[in-house]
């Protein structure tokens, strides 16, 4: 209940309260509940509320887009939410199924264990929502205060309302091989609630997605960490903590590591935060089906997530499949049944190639196979590139950064045993590999290792409580409260003392001593107290509490210091629209036809020295309407010039010069001819933005004016 409200507080910050009711209401009553009953129904489930309505959501967001997809295909989508009454009303009037979906849970989540959930979700998502729709709304307003991918965002849901499969509306409805699953569950809502695309995609959607993965995460969890076996009450929410806010620890004042956590990318990147939901949920069924729970009925939910993972996510499969491998590896070593572990795998191969032809056509968006060049990419690199050991450095700095983020995953003992953790461990490894071995020009290939951070969040808060539960004493909980404050205070003073300082070395030797300290302390003082266990299990637990929370120090001071930032959020960039653009946007969306075509003179967010920033899509977002030419940045064709040309896909001149001379030609130097041009292109509507460049006063002469605002103009050519 408070994290439901907190919830609402929060979408009522940016949206109007009809939007907010009418989201809500279609979030949980065509999503959720009907998912809920589709979740207990088929996997037999209720081991408690936070669990179900969590996965309840899942279910449901992968029905919608299954539904979605199915009845855009013949032109129905306004009615995709059709579904869902049919299924509550079979789960109210079917007297079996009313049994097995309204029945009470299992094991209730306990009150402190709950309290704690609570907190550590709200507070990840609060950091999210500061650092995410509190840093870049109200949308479309200022162009210094903007963030181009969020616009691409809204225009694949632009084209998803309308078209099977999506297209790049901002180049001429070029064919967009790209995880839209995320845009096609938009477009879905959009139909259902009515609700404009900006509200939905920079407000709204974000929010239910991220809170349910957090809850899956604490699913997960407990699987592993039970509160009545080891009294670790605290590790499922700890694994939320560390997953939304933690997975590098950072040891520069002046220099950020790049993120991996949930909370960086679960608003700017939408893909990544579905994606999240999908593999945490196929982790949940794949980790009871490999355990031989029944009933058999879940192979129909593993199924389900891995369809809606393919189009979700591209990281997400190559991942699962490898989770597998390894669960198949393990089973053999113990001599037990192999079969589930194979059909997994073949099951996740299977999708997963189809999807590359299918979905994908066979695209990598640029990336590469090469061997840590991701350590050049990354910070500190940059800092210390004149060192003869700079690639090692920077590559010892981000694996150490992250090892003592997770440093719980060493200590899962007899958990091996489980393999439930071979899954798991199979996954994390697999994210961790694929980063280390590839290379992207925008560093893309990061989003494997993001992908399979929550699952190592998991298995860290598993193997830390395994490692207090060495302790003997059910209080454990406040060691590791005391550690991971201590570790807080501990990092953020290692952190101001190397502000004045060159190089890497002494930031490693203050955290590291910070580390030390806080062990020392903390295991004397649990000894102090006449603690049971041993004082060297206490000094490790608490040494290891300290880097996992201590990484999410600078996340947590992002609250209030915009300087925090650095490495871990995104700022607001320059190039967006302004409010006299966007409501010209607006006006073309509601007066033209969804098959018209427009023509502007607008296709870079930046400009100077000749280069070219083509992130333009806002256009095609706001007017919901394809371009010929507005920006050429993240389609196919873009990421193969730049991967050609050793360059950075968003800055590569585009490759049509004919086309973009034709179009430009009719708001410089507009005549007949350029106009017949046009016509042949089937261009009905001119959007001449007087921002982008000077309009010849000529241009009225061969169109007619038909909206005009302080930037904008908008001609109709006949």
């Amino acid at each position: 209940m408070t994290v439901g409200l907190f919830t609402i507080v929060l979408l009522l910050q940016h949206a109007n309260v009809f939007a907010v009711t009418r989201f809500v209401f279609f979030t949980a009553v065509v999503v959720t509940l009907p998912g809920f009953a589709l979740w207990r129904l088929i996997g037999n489930y209720g081991r408690n509320l936070v669990e179900d309505i969590a996965a309840g959501f899942a279910v449901g967001t992968a029905v919608q887009i299954i539904v979605y997809l199915a009845s855009a295909s013949i032109g129905l989508q306004a009615w995709s939410w059709v579904w869902a009454p049919v299924a509550l009303v079979i789960a109210f009037i079917d007297r079996d199924v009313r049994a097995r979906v309204w029945r009470r849970v299992e094991t209730p989540v306990r009150p402190l264990q709950a309290w704690l959930l609570a907190l550590g979700t709200m507070t990840v998502a609060l950091i999210t929502f500061r650092r995410g729709p509190g840093a870049f709304l109200p949308a479309y307003t200022d162009p210094l205060r903007s963030y181009p991918d969020l616009a691409f965002q809204q225009a694949l849901a632009a084209s998803a309302k309308y078209d099977v499969p999506v297209e790049a509306l901002w180049l001429g409805g070029e064919p967009m091989k790209y995880h839209t699953f995320f845009h096609q569950s938009a477009a879905a809502t959009a139909w259902g609630t009515r609700i404009d695309l900006t509200d939905l995609i920079h407000s709204l959607t974000w929010l239910p997605l991220f809170l349910a993965g957090c809850g899956l995460i604490f699913a997960l969890t407990t699987r592993f960490a039970p509160t009545a076996e080891t009294g670790a009450t605290w590790a499922g929410p700890l694994a939320v903590l560390v997953a939304g806010l933690g997975g590098v620890v950072q040891p520069f004042e002046t220099v950020g590591l790049s993120a991996i956590s949930t909370a960086a990318t679960a608003y700017m990147n939408p893909t990544q935060n579905l994606g999240i939901l999908m593999i945490v949920a196929i982790s949940i069924v794949a980790v009871d089906l490999l355990r031989s729970e029944s009933p058999r009925s879940r192979w129909v939910l593993l199924v389900l997530f891995v369809l809606i993972a393919a189009g979700a996510k591209s990281t997400v499969l190559p991942l699962v499949g490898l989770g597998f491998a390894f669960a198949f590896v393990h089973l053999g070593m113990v001599r037990q049944q192999t079969r589930t572990a194979m059909l997994g795998g073949l099951l996740t191969f299977g999708v997963f190639l189809a999807a590359l032809l299918a979905i994908f056509g066979g695209n990598t968006w640029g990336t590469v196979v090469k061997p840590f060049h991701t350590f050049v990419q990354l910070a500190p690199y940059a800092t210390i590139q004149s060192s003869p050991n700079a690639q090692l450095l920077s590559a010892l700095t981000m694996l150490l950064s992250w090892a003592l983020a997770v440093g719980g995953m060493w200590f899962l003992g007899r958990k091996w045993r489980d393999v439930g953790v071979a899954f798991l461990m199979g996954c994390a490894v697999a994210g961790l590999l694929a980063t280390l071995l590839t290379t992207q020009a925008s560093n893309s290939q990061l989003y494997f290792v993001r992908t399979g951070f929550p699952l190592a969040a998991v298995l860290a808060s598993v193997g830390l409580a395994n490692l207090v539960g060495r302790l003997g004493d059910r209080r454990g909980v406040a060691l590791v409260g005391a550690a991971g404050l201590l570790g807080l205070i501990g990092f953020a003073i290692a952190r101001s003392q190397t502000a004045d300082t060159a190089g890497i070395k002494s930031a490693w030797v203050w955290t590291l001593a910070a580390v030390v300290v806080v062990g020392v302390l903390v295991s004397l003082a649990w000894k102090g107290f006449r603690r049971p266990g041993h004082v060297g299990v206490a000094f490790v637990a608490a040494a290891v509490t300290a880097g996992m929370v201590g990484a999410t120090l600078v996340p947590l001071q992002t609250i209030y210091s915009d300087e925090a930032i650095r490495g871990i959020f995104p700022k607001p960039l320059s190039g967006g629209a302004t409010t006299a653009e966007a409501d010209a946007a607006r006006w073309l969306r509601e007066n033209s036809n969804p098959d018209d075509l427009v023509a502007t003179n607008a296709h870079c967010i930046v400009q100077r020295d000749g280069m070219c920033d083509s992130r333009h899509f806002w256009i095609a977002a706001l007017s919901e309407r394809r371009v010929l030419l507005e920006g050429w940045a993240y389609t196919s064709q873009a990421n193969r010039t730049a991967l050609i040309n050793n360059a950075n896909p968003v800055q590569v001149p585009y490759w049509n010069r004919e086309v973009m001379v034709a179009n430009d030609a009719a708001f410089k130097a507009p005549s007949e001819a350029a106009m017949q041009r046009l016509r042949s292109a089937n261009v009905r509507w001119l959007f001449a933005d007087r921002r982008a460049g000077e309009i010849s006063p000529l241009l009225k002469d061969f169109v007619s004016i038909r909206h005009a605002t302080l930037d904008v103009t908008i001609y109709e050519l006949k």
